[in-house]
This record gives structure tokens, C-alpha cells and sequence, in this order.
């Protein structure tokens, strides 16, 4: 009687058997993912948008003071300059007169509108990098977290398709039938990339940098700039938000685990909602609270190509929907189809028509 022949295979070398093409199926995989489509695009849309309000903000309020802030009344800060070694062309407004200064200033403004309302942001975008960094560099001591990440975020955004969607561009596309090339969605895509990336780092090193803090540790870094003189901008909501330990001690943790895990949270749909959702939280807190609406718009409009497309269509609906269909929008709509009835009407049938009104009971 023989004895059968123990097996030599094992799950492990059947599971390596049958996936010897993997590495081939995750290259296919991610080739597709470049060439294919343009991924984000709502997203980078609503970050053009965003950002590019929030630029055009700064630069309007900042107008009557533009000459000594960045101009030539910002000269004593000549020395500081060197020190950053701002080479051509952001160095150009170094030497510039009023003249050319303001020149430089009206058309970065142009730059902007133009980028917000995505018009050949092909060739806008790295105009507006250019223009807003020269402009920056000239008093870079005033600026805060969100001018150094916007001028980042720009040298990606050279690469993003942003006015695929919601911007005269996509308008002039669709009317001319314009096609998309491999190579367009191919740089548009390693753009996402690096925008995600950037913000990966930005969130898991500001989070690496808080927990080395002992007020971070102990629970109550937060309190310190609510209750700050230079950020209170509401001082009776912040006292009240600040009377109660567990609030500030809640806030202090969920901030810093939501800024160290963050990266990791994207790799679910659920965990990537929680953590957009808590950072807006923080971001709207910032901007409200401590008076930096600049700093929170700016960080939060690059989290939005992180949200799906399929969301914004639904957001943009609603909106749509809420802002068309109430009945103040409506009555106006009536109103205004009324006139133009009236003025497009020939004459004799508009007095045919207020002749065969009935006259009104007495």
C-alpha cells in the first residue's frame, strides 16, 4: 500500500501563482489614472474660486496703504530684502518708482479676476505667481501662513487644469469643441498630486510641531490665543468658549490628532469626511476667533480638491435651487420676464393688450 506524496504547494505559492501579472495590473492602473481623466476637477474649481477671492480681497483692502506696505514707502525694508536673496523677476519692484509700482499693483489685480474667473489660466497662472510673489517679497514680514501656502500652491497650479469646470474657459471649450490632450491630463494630475502631498505635509508638520509643546500636551494650548490680545477680535465669544475647561481641552487634542492623522485618514471615504469636516471646523474657528480670515480661506480652499466631485455637483445644486427658488427670487424672475415681454411686444399688439383689460369695478 503506498503512501501518498506529501504536497509542495503551499497558500502562500498558490497566492504568488496567481498573482505573477500583479505589478503588470498596477502599472496599467495607474497609467489609466493619469492619462484617463482629469481627476479633481470640481475641486480645483472651487480652490480657484476661493483662493483667488480671498487674493483679490487682501489686495483691495490693502489699496490705500499698497505705496507704504509694498511700494516705494516700504524701502526701509531694503536690508531684510538682501537677506532673502529675492533674485529676477520677484525682485523687480526693488528699484520701481510710484509709476511702475502701481502699474505692477492694477495688474496683478487684473491677474487675479482673471484667474478667479478662470480666463486662459494656462497663461494667467504663472503671470499671477510671478506678480503676487514680486509683490509679497516686498514686505514679507506682514505676511502670514496663507501668503507663503497660495504662492506654493501657485507653481502647482501651473501644472492644474483649474478652469476645466464653472470658468470662462470650460464656456469657450464647450462652444468651440475643444479637445483635451494626454500630455494636459497627464500634468494636471501630478499637480493633484502635489497639491494633496503639500497639504499632507503642511497639516502632519504643524501637528508634529504642536505635540512637542507642553501646553499642547496638557490640553490647554488653545486657550492662550483665544485669549490673546492681538487676535481677540471677539472678546465676550471667546471668554465664554474659554470659561469651561473640557471645550478648550477637547478643542486642544482634536486639533492636533486631526493635523498628525490626516494623511493617514484619507485613505477611507468616511475618515477622509471626518477629517475635511474637522479641519473646516478649525479653519472657520481661526478666521472667526482670532481675526485670520486671509490664513484659514487660504489653507481651506486647497482641502477642497480633496472633496469629491460628486459632492460639489450637489452643493452647487442646492445652492442653485436654494437661491433661484425662494419666493422673493421667483416674484423678481416674474417681474423681469414681464418687462422684457413688454419691450420685445410690437407696439399696436401692447395697446391691443392694455385695451382689452377690463376696467375695474366700482
Amino acid at each position: 500500500m503506498g503512501v501518498n506524496a506529501p504536497s509542495t504547494t503551499t497558500p502562500i505559492r498558490s497566492w504568488l501563482r496567481h498573482q505573477r501579472d500583479l505589478p503588470q495590473r498596477l502599472l496599467d492602473r495607474v497609467v489609466t489614472w493619469f492619462i484617463a481623466d482629469r481627476h479633481a476637477d470640481y475641486g480645483f474649481a472651487v480652490m480657484r474660486i476661493a483662493s483667488g477671492s480671498f487674493l483679490l480681497g487682501w489686495l483691495l483692502l490693502n489699496l490705500p496703504i499698497a505705496s507704504r506696505i509694498w511700494g516705494p514707502g516700504s524701502g526701509y525694508w531694503q536690508p531684510y530684502r538682501e537677506i532673502l536673496g529675492y533674485n529676477f523677476p520677484f525682485d523687480l519692484l526693488q528699484s520701481a518708482g510710484p509709476g511702475v509700482f502701481w502699474l505692477w499693483y492694477i495688474v496683478t489685480i487684473a491677474l487675479v479676476v482673471a484667474f478667479l474667473l478662470g480666463w486662459r489660466t494656462r497663461i494667467v497662472t504663472p503671470l499671477l505667481f510671478i506678480a503676487y510673489t514680486a509683490l509679497n517679497g516686498q514686505n514679507t514680514p506682514i505676511s502670514d501662513g496663507g501668503n507663503y501656502f497660495i504662492r506654493i500652491m501657485l507653481i502647482y497650479l501651473i501644472l492644474v487644469d483649474v478652469s476645466r469646470r464653472w470658468s470662462l474657459d470650460a464656456r469657450r471649450r464647450a462652444a468651440t469643441a475643444s479637445p483635451e490632450t494626454q500630455t494636459g491630463s497627464v500634468l494636471h494630475n501630478i499637480g493633484l498630486c502635489l497639491v494633496v502631498a503639500q497639504v499632507c505635509i503642511v497639516y502632519f508638520e504643524a501637528g508634529l510641531y504642536k505635540v512637542q509643546g507642553t501646553l499642547w500636551q496638557n490640553g490647554t494650548a488653545v486657550y492662550y490665543p483665544l485669549q490673546s490680545v492681538a487676535y481677540g477680535v471677539f472678546p465676550g465669544l471667546t471668554d465664554l468658549l474659554t470659561q469651561w475647561t473640557l471645550p478648550v481641552f477637547i478643542a486642544t487634542y482634536v486639533t492636533v490628532i486631526a493635523q498628525i492623522a490626516f494623511p493617514f485618514l484619507l485613505f477611507n471615504t468616511v475618515t477622509r469626511r471626518i477629517a475635511l469636516i474637522t479641519l473646516l471646523g478649525m479653519h472657520l474657528s481661526i478666521a472667526v476667533l482670532m481675526g485670520l480670515p486671509f490664513f484659514s480661506g487660504i489653507m481651506a480652499s486647497a482641502d477642497a480638491v480633496l472633496v469629491s466631485g460628486a459632492t460639489w455637483i450637489a452643493i452647487a445644486t442646492w445652492l442653485r435651487t436654494t437661491l433661484t427658488q425662494n419666493r422673493f427670487a421667483l416674484r423678481l424672475t416674474e417681474k423681469v420676464g414681464t418687462l422684457r415681454a413688454r419691450k420685445t411686444a410690437p407696439a399696436g399688439e401692447t395697446r391691443r393688450d392694455e385695451k382689452a383689460e377690463p376696467a375695474p369695478v366700482e
